[in-house]
This record gives C-alpha cells, structure tokens and sequence, in this order.
C-alpha cells in the first residue's frame, strides 16, 4: 500500500487507480447512505476521483488513505446535496452493478438489525425490507454513521478522523443512532405482527 501511496504521490495514474480502487467499496457504500440514488452516489464517486487524483502530490499521510479519500467523498457528497441533488429512497437502483451493491448493503443491514436486536441471524426477505424502510426513515447523520460502522466495518477511532470529532462524540451517536433505528424498527415489527394477527384472525 505504501508503495502505491508514493506512486500515485509522483503522478503514477496507474498506481492511482489501483489505490482508489482499494478503497472503493466502503466509499461507494457511504454515498449511498448520504445521497440514497445511484447516479448521484456514482458522480460522487468520479468527483473524488478526480479531486483526490489533483491532491494526491500534497497527500501528507497524516491520516490513513482510506481514511482522506472517505473524508473527500463526503466533501463530495455534501456539496451535491447543497447544490440540490434530489433525494430519493437509497434502496432504489436501476442498473445491474448497483442492484449488487445495495443488495450486499441490505445484508449488512439486517446483521446490523440483528446486532442491535439481539436475535439470530435467520435470513428473510419481508424482514429485510423492514431494516431498510426503517434505515429509509433515520436522519442523513444516524444513517451514515451506522453505514461506516456496522456496513464498512470502520473502528470508531477511524471515523472520528472522517468526520474531524472525538472518539467519544462517535461512541455517543452510535448509541443514539442505535437506538433511534431500534424504536422506528421495533415500531414496525410491532404493526407487522399486528397486521399479521388481523389476517389470521379473518
């Protein structure tokens, strides 16, 4: 890694991409969680790169490189969603590579409900779309913090560096955004049930 770090620092585009491609996954599932569209998560991708490719000779390591790229992303992300990127449900896709994409982030996702709720981890589709229409409903802030930690498995020391606040600030809004996914999902597990009970009863 470090090889290519200095590569890619010296204006080696070859090494470039191959560092920006090690570190695409956990970005692209983050603009996900922030812009919820495809498209839109897509040209924050392509602006990264090149906004990362043009910073690359300045690149002081001060962080891990993993940790600058995602801190460019969501630079990235912002600024779209300032300039008025629409916003739209982020599980909707519309292309074959994205469908692959999100699919693997609604499986993060259930482990992450299964995590909070403490249950076993039984695979099922109506449960699934549960987590994800309740990650739909948390805040941009809850959604992208558990995206980094349960979907990207980031340590909370490394997103506070992404997000410039102290390892404890990152503790208490997990807490917080935990426990705000757990009350929108256990409400809809509840009315479910509910529903579920009133068909049976008919």
């Amino acid at each position: 890694m470090e090889d290519l770090i200095q590569r890619a620092r010296h204006g080696d585009s070859p090494a470039f991409v191959e560092l920006f491609e090690h570190c695409k996954q956990p970005m692209w599932k983050a603009a996900m969680a922030v812009l919820g569209n495809v498209d839109d998560a897509a040209d924050a991708l392509q602006e990264t790169a090149v906004k990362a490719w043009r910073a690359m000779p300045g690149f002081a390591a001060q962080s891990s490189v993993d940790t600058w790229l995602m801190r460019i992303l969501l630079r990235t992300c912002f600024d779209m969603r300032r300039r008025g990127a629409h916003e739209t449900p982020f599980t909707v896709v519309t292309g074959g590579a994205g469908r692959c994409e999100c699919a693997s982030s609604a499986e993060s996702m259930l482990d992450e409900a299964h995590v909070l709720m403490g249950r076993e981890r039984i695979p099922d589709q109506d449960e699934a779309m549960d987590v994800r229409a309740a990650v739909r409903q948390l805040c941009d802030d809850d959604r992208l913090l558990l995206t980094l930690f349960y979907v990207n498995d980031f340590p909370t020391r490394q997103i506070a560096g992404i997000l410039n606040i102290s390892e404890g600030a990152v503790r208490t809004r997990l807490v917080r955004a935990r426990e705000r996914f757990r009350t929108i999902y256990c409400g809809a597990s509840r009315q479910d049930d509910v529903e579920q009970e009133g068909r049976v009863a008919k």
